[in-house]
């Protein structure tokens, strides 16, 4: 049976400081993804150097800052194959994690989206936040966008990811994919490491991501109700 191919999408935003690293665990899966697309929304540091030194094996795309959704969908809009996943230009797939997600399309023929769970990682510079906060934020949780792999046909019937908002842009996605209908399994496996660091957006924003999913399930409640 064909494999499908699998077209990785980036977003980064001045993040050279855990670019390689994030790209190399991309580049390194047991079965290599056919595409790595990194979107580059208007960085001013080193971002730009860092992905033109892996040559051919990076797709680069650059935009005018204009943030992370429209550099989602800048990034889904030119993948060229038919599954897609995503990545944070912080965080890391583990090595088998594209291998077990096609395996799991090839199994089930209707499958529109798989996800598994993530693990958080600390970063260095937090070592007195993880003392306080160990084991709490260390707990495998499910549903993150880097365990994402969807089918490029689903964002046809659900659309872009939602350039207004300005957090938790990931999670108004995923409540409208599943009002779809759209068949979705998540596995048990971690196969995602997502890094606490002293920038985290929804680390530091917690109360306003909460803001944003309340609206997102509001508006999801609104749709369904006619």
């Amino acid at each position: 049976m064909r494999v499908p191919g699998v077209s990785c999408v980036i977003p980064v935003y001045n993040g050279a400081r855990y670019l390689r690293e994030t790209l190399d665990s991309v580049l390194a899966q047991s079965l290599p993804l056919a595409e790595v697309v990194v979107v580059d929304d208007g960085s001013t540091d080193g971002t730009a150097e860092i992905i033109g030194s892996y040559g051919g094996g990076v797709r680069y795309l650059y935009q005018p800052h204009a943030g992370v959704s429209a550099a989602r969908n800048r990034g889904v809009r030119a993948a060229t194959q038919p599954l897609i996943a995503f990545l944070d230009a912080d965080d890391l797939f583990l090595r088998h994690k594209t291998e077990r997600q096609v395996e799991r399309f090839i199994a089930l023929p209707d499958l529109d989206m798989s996800a598994a769970h993530a693990i958080n990682f600390w970063s260095p510079e937090l070592a007195v936040e993880q003392r306080r906060h160990q084991p709490k934020l260390t707990t495998p949780w499910p549903r993150c966008i880097g365990t994402w792999v969807v089918r490029r046909a689903v964002f046809d019937v659900v659309g872009d990811f939602d350039e207004e908002m300005p957090v938790s842009q990931d999670v108004d996605w995923n409540i409208r994919v599943q009002a779809s209908g759209a068949r979705i399994e998540t596995l048990p496996a971690v196969l995602t490491r997502c890094r606490l660091h002293d920038a985290n957006v929804t680390r530091l924003a917690r109360d306003a991501c909460r803001k944003a999913v309340l609206g997102s399930l509001r508006a999801h409640l609104r749709r369904a109700r006619g």
